[in-house]
Order: structure tokens, then sequence, then C-alpha cells
């Protein structure tokens, strides 16, 4: 094409001053627009990580209400987060921080499980920590079984868990079943305390109603006489009725398994009546609080020296150098606060999903259900709390862990539950709760065998 000319006489006309240096300003602008889009993208977008890399768990414990059981859930809950800080510090789970998501069931069965539904259908969560007390624990398990989620509770001890068929395989404990407790309380008021004639009550949970049940049970094949079992409804204002029930006619003794807040109304309605005066009281784990049920008897004008109680043992002397160590890390990190009842059995719980997930090469409610008894029982190398980065780089290598815990021995067996030691607890001259006998686990094994 012939190129066009200027009409004569007619100089060129320049293009307007700067329009150049203005179009290469703004093709310079847009390529840093573009290139920091792509950079922020990457940022605040990064690739997806695959869901069964990263550990979700949840808990459910009671952290409110009146339940009694609140005096017992908060610490519990900083025993796990305690737990899952050390693990995030020391490198994760799969390389990746452990998320957590904590829910209250305020002390209501019926919130415990809409609360593990939340956990499960809305958080996604691989496993729940809970919950406090056996009935919150049956009904978060109607969740948790039937969406194979793995649910591990570090104080739910009712025998009614120790069935497969019941729990489906996804239900595992850091605490042991009562039908250890029941056979060692038995045996102590029998043989220890001479007793021939008791009564039975426990709350109307799975928890008192399976404690009291192995309780009598095991109490009767001894050679004693049990005049009544009974279960207390949960919350009533009054139990007087209730007791004149239970202590017709009038027994030597009681066992009772309650939580504190129906536990202090009881034995309130029992010292009311100077008729029952002689009948003495040998209480479940359930109560061994000191501030929430002790203090409060003082409290009230009822005297606690004569009582006696049986618990697990890990809170009563069966502790040994690893609770040592959990204690003063517990401690360091909350201002000095005693662990208290369970808490360490939280603690454990956390780890042995950790590191069942971890071993699993997943991290998912079936790779931990299908690893966590081998990563807590024997053989294997020995490992306990605060040493995750000694834990991952074991199985990293191939090898196998055996997790010993701050609360026990936490191996598990095919029903998913702990041994333990057992203890029986007494009120000294200050009122204060201390140990008075210990049951080592051969001893109880054999109380249990019947030899």
């Amino acid at each position: 094409m012939e190129e066009q000319k200027a009409p004569s006489g007619e100089a060129p006309k320049p293009a307007p001053k700067g329009k150049g240096l203005w179009i290469g300003i703004a093709v310079v602008v847009i390529v840093v627009a573009v290139l920091l889009a792509a950079v922020f993208a990457g940022v605040f977008n990064p690739p997806a990580v695959s869901e069964d890399k990263i550990l979700r768990i949840g808990t459910v414990l009671t952290l409110t209400g009146t339940s009694g059981l609140e005096v017992f859930g908060p610490k519990n809950q900083r025993g796990a987060l305690l737990a899952i800080e050390e693990i995030n510090a020391a490198g994760g789970v799969l390389d990746r921080p452990i998320a957590v998501v904590n829910e209250d069931d305020t002390g209501v069965d019926s919130v415990a499980r809409d609360r593990a539904q939340k956990l499960v259908t809305t958080n996604k969560v691989d496993a729940i920590l809970g919950a406090v007390g056996s009935g919150k624990c049956a009904a978060a398990l109607e969740v948790t079984k039937p969406n194979q989620v793995v649910q591990i509770s570090a104080s739910c001890t009712s025998p009614v868990f120790s069935d497969l068929t019941y729990t489906g395989g996804w239900f595992f404990r850091t605490a042991p079943s009562d039908a250890l407790q029941g056979v060692v309380a038995a045996n102590y008021a029998y043989t220890n305390r001479s007793l021939r004639t008791m009564a039975v009550i426990g709350n109307n949970n799975p928890y008192g109603r399976g404690l009291a049940n192995v309780f009598a049970v095991k109490f009767a094949a001894l050679g004693g006489t049990i005049t009544h079992v009974g279960t207390f409804a949960e919350g009533a204002v009054s139990y007087s009725s209730d007791l004149q029930t239970l202590l017709t006619p009038l027994p030597e003794a009681v066992y009772m398994a309650e939580y504190p807040t129906d536990g202090l109304k009881i034995m309130r309605d029992w010292a009311a009546n100077s008729a029952w005066s002689s009948v003495q009281w040998i209480f479940s784990e359930g109560v061994l609080e000191q501030a929430g049920f002790i203090d409060k008897l003082v409290q009230q004008g009822i005297d606690p020296a004569p009582f006696q109680g049986s618990a697990p043992g890990a809170y009563l002397g069966i502790v040994g150098s690893l609770y040592d160590g959990f204690e003063a890390r517990y401690k360091a990190r909350y201002s000095n606060e005693d662990p208290g009842l369970f808490t360490a059995n939280a603690y454990d719980a956390i780890y042995l999903l950790a590191a069942a997930a971890e071993k699993a090469g997943t991290a998912t409610a079936a790779g931990i259900a299908a690893f966590i008894r081998a990563v807590a029982t024997p053989p294997g190398s020995t490992f306990t709390g605060g040493q995750w980065a000694q834990i991952k780089a074991a199985i990293a290598a191939g090898g196998d862990i055996n997790y010993e815990g701050a609360s026990g021995a936490v191996n598990l067996d095919a029903l998913g539950d702990p041994l333990s030691g057992y203890a029986i607890w007494g009120i000294d001259a200050l009122d204060k709760i201390t140990t008075l006998e210990l049951f080592d686990e051969a001893t109880v094994v054999r109380l249990i065998s019947g030899s």
C-alpha cells in the first residue's frame, strides 16, 4: 500500500506530549497487577490439602451446667489441649497441625448427642474426645457409631461400653471399665472392712447402673447380703423418700456411685435423719473431688471423716514418673493448677489418636481405628507424652511404638479398654482426700478372676 503523505506545505503533527510514556506505564501497571493477583491467589487460596492429611478432633465435655460433671470437664479439656499444643509444636500429625473444635454438653445427654452431631456433620471431625459421663458418652455414640467416627473417652467408665456389638468397634477409652472398680470395691468392703450387709445405689444412667450392679453381684458372690439395689433419678430436689426405700431394712453400709451435685443432696438428706446415722458409706470415684464434694460436705455441716471410696489408682498413688512429668507440664501451662481426676487420661487420649493417625499414614477415622491398639500396646519402643518428635521419627523409620501414658499403661484390649490399678481413698484430719489402700494391676486381675 502506498504511504499517505501529508498535504503540501504541512509538517507531520507530533504525538501529544507524554502519551507514549503513559502508555508504557499503563502496560507495566497491568503486568504487575496480574503478577500480584497470581501471587496473592497462591497465598490466600493455597493448593487444597487432602482432607485425609489433616487430623480433625472434636471434644464434647461438660464445661458448664449443674450435673456435677462440670467440676471435671474444664480440667479434662485443658489436658487435651496441652497434648495438642505439644504435638503441633513438634511438627503436627502427618506434618500438619491438629485442628480442634471444642463443644460443651452442659451436663445434658441430649446436648451431648447434638454437639457430637454438629462435630461430625459440620466440622467433619475424624475423632471425638468425650464425654465426661457415661450417659453423655452413650448419647454421643448414637452419632459416632453410625457415622463411623472414632470416639475416645477419658472418663466414661460404664461396663456397657465393653461390648463390640454395642460400640461397633468405634469406641475406645483411656479410663478403665467399672467392671474393675466394682470388683475391687466389693472385695474391699467384704474382706478389708468385714461388712456383711450392704445396700447399693447409683445414678440412673449407664455409669450408675453399671457400677452398682457389678458391685452388688461381686459382693453377693463373696458371701455378703445385698439388702437393696437402687437407682436414683438425676436432678431430684430431694432423695429422702428414695433413701427410705434404700435403707429399709437398715444395712451396715451403702456403696454409692454418683456425681457431686446429686451426691451432696443424698448425703444432706441422709444426715437429716438420725435413724440412719449408723449407716456407713463407701463412694465411687464419681465424687472424688475435693472442692466440688468433700469441701461442700463440710460446708453442709457433715463430717466426712468416716467416708471412704474407690477410684482408679492413677490419682491416689499409682502414678510414677510418667504422671509426674505430665503434672509438671500441666502446672507450668495452667498457673500451677492441680490436674484433677481423669485429666491425664484426656491428655493420653489425644496422643493415642495422633499416633494412630501418624502410623496409619492417613488422618481418617478408619485409619485411627485400625492402628490405635497397635500404638498403645507392646511390642514396640516405649514413648510417652511430650515426646512427639521421637514418636514421629520412630514411625517414619518403620518401627513399632508402645505409648505409655501419664494415666497408666493404656494397653487397650480388643474391646478398647485399658487395665488399671485401683485405690481406696478416705479423709484425713484436715478434711482432705488421702490414700488408704492400693491395688496394683496384677492384684486387680487376680480379684477379677477370683483366684
